[in-house]
């Protein structure tokens, strides 16, 4: 029987244990923290799956074919068609095959592809969200809590709007568990029902080789034999490999503590060759003072609070610079652009301004409409007063409010677009007279500081279809796999849709655990 070890408990690193033990490996998963899951269980646990078999369900036509096609239109950057090929050819079978092999069970998201417009985009549905899961309290205990998430909303619920805050209230007495944490339910049961043994508070402190052959992983003074898959995540929480591989700016990483570049440096030390370095899953982030996760700053990623009606962004200089709707990783890199004349990085600091309506509207982040204002929420009785406040022109950010406003009463938007593509109205207020585009008039005026951030890295070693490490001199590394925010992503600087990140290191996973396993 051959031995794997995986180093990482989020979903890339737990689906990989359950098909190596499935196709007959002694499979060992260790993990640097107390808890599973890593940012996985963080998140809402969406899997971008391309012609999964619950579209047909939806009436809505989507192949392998279309999904090459747009990925293909989204080209960017370092991108790696051969894997992109083949997970959208096996992005089906996948899907398919975790919900007969583990407790997972699918359920669509309404949600339109990032770029909808583009050739092969859908209108929804390729999203995938684990549905509710029961646990019991000893497996719900081993998860990690997700502070950005209190009730058992789905994510299908938050899209459509369609919440019966009864039945949420009964799962939180049931002990159910929904998004991120359903998944990372499912894979760990699955997994040990396979036979795997999942090990926490364990790092590895080096990998195990022989005449060039990974054949284990160094804990201390003991190795762990086995093939090596790393699945630990990325470099986000590392500030000296963040500076030195990063296109811009990046102070706020929303995942888990722990994505130090553990697995940067295994596969270097190594001899890995590197991909995609430059590039995150980037987005715009704020930070409530106080909050932390394992003692280090827990940071919020803005997502719908951008593209209600009423808001607008601007940059340190008070001037608006993107269409605030769009994805957050087409907005976080709107956060990263360079003003040569300046020699400054103008949206690295950003504010997302918005008036007294919006804020008996909606929420913002964990703040509530009914709750009272906290000292983090900048507030004025006039724009120019709180163009003092934040330190921005007052003539710069009364002139971009101004002009949102007449676009705002013409319904449309030609500086920038917002609202233009399906998705920026899906993810607005389809309750207002404009689902994204509202005049910010009403004092008070309020601001909030938001910090271009990221939800992991995309950059690492890269690999072939199965996962397995290339070598910088030519060919593969015997006996070690990455997957996940551990290896390159394929993708470039592209984000296809919501669960972009999950959905191809899924199939990436499957792909490894199964050819380590043989």
């Amino acid at each position: 029987m051959s031995s794997v070890v995986v180093v990482g408990s989020g979903a890339a690193g737990l689906t990989a244990a359950v098909a190596a033990a499935q196709g007959g490996a002694e499979v060992t998963v260790v993990e640097r923290a107390t808890v599973l899951g890593g940012t996985t269980a963080l998140s809402g646990g969406l899997a971008w799956m391309p012609a999964n078999r619950l579209m047909a369900v939806e009436e809505v036509d989507d192949s392998p074919e279309e999904a090459r096609k747009y990925l293909r239109e989204l080209r960017l950057g370092d991108v790696d068609d051969e894997i992109l090929d083949y997970f959208a050819d096996q992005a089906p079978a996948v899907a398919a095959w975790l919900e007969s092999t583990t407790g997972l069970s699918w359920q669509t998201v309404p949600y339109p592809d990032y770029h909808p417009e583009l050739p092969g985009g859908k209108p929804g549905h390729r999203p995938l969200e684990p549905q509710p899961r029961e646990v019991p309290s000893e497996l719900g205990s081993r998860i990690r809590t997700a502070p950005n998430v209190t009730t058992p909303i789905t994510y299908r619920e938050l899209a459509t709007g369609n919440i019966d805050w009864e039945e949420v209230a009964d799962r939180s007495r049931r002990g159910v568990i929904t998004m991120g944490r359903s998944m990372i339910a499912s894979l760990a049961e699955a997994a040990e029902a396979a036979g795997a043994v999942i090990l926490t508070g364990i790092g590895v402190d080096g990998l195990a080789q022989s005449g060039g052959t990974v054949n284990g992983v160094r804990i201390g003074p003991d190795v762990l034999t086995g093939k090596v898959i790393l699945a630990s995540g990325g470099f986000e929480r590392d500030t000296s490999l963040v500076q030195t591989f990063l296109r811009g700016p990046m102070t706020g990483p929303v995942g888990a503590p722990g994505m130090d570049g553990t697995a940067l440096r295994l596969a270097l030390a190594a001899g890995a060759e590197l991909g995609n370095m430059a590039e995150a899953w980037w987005c715009p982030a704020m930070t409530v003072p106080g909050e932390t996760i394992d003692e280090q700053p827990f940071h919020r990623l803005v997502l719908t609070e951008r593209a209600r009606p009423g808001s607008l962004m601007v940059d340190s200089r008070g001037r608006r610079f993107t269409n605030e709707a769009r994805n957050y990783n087409d907005v976080g890199r709107a956060m990263q652009t360079f003003d040569p004349t300046g020699f400054q990085y103008p949206a690295a600091t950003a504010w997302l301004v918005f008036d007294a309506s919006y804020r008996r509207r909606y929420h913002l982040g964990p703040l509530r409409r009914d709750d009272p204002d906290p000292e983090w929420l900048h507030r004025a009785e006039g724009l120019a007063e709180l163009a003092a406040i934040i330190d921005v022109d007052g003539d710069e950010l009364a002139a971009s409010v101004g002009r949102f406003n007449q676009l705002a009463a013409t319904g449309d938007d030609p500086d920038f677009g917002r609202g233009r593509s399906i998705y920026d109205r899906f993810v607005g207020d389809p309750t207002a007279p404009h689902p994204t585009l509202g005049p910010v008039d009403e004092p008070p005026f309020y601001a909030v500081r938001l910090h271009p951030g990221c939800l992991g890295t995309k950059g690492g070693p890269r690999t072939d279809t199965h996962g397995q490490v290339r070598h910088q001199d030519g060919g593969l590394i015997e006996g070690l796999f990455a997957v996940g925010n551990a290896a390159a992503s394929p993708l470039g600087a592209a984000y296809p849709g919501a669960g972009g990140t999950i959905g191809p290191l899924l199939v990436a996973a499957h792909a490894a655990g199964t050819a380590a396993a043989s």
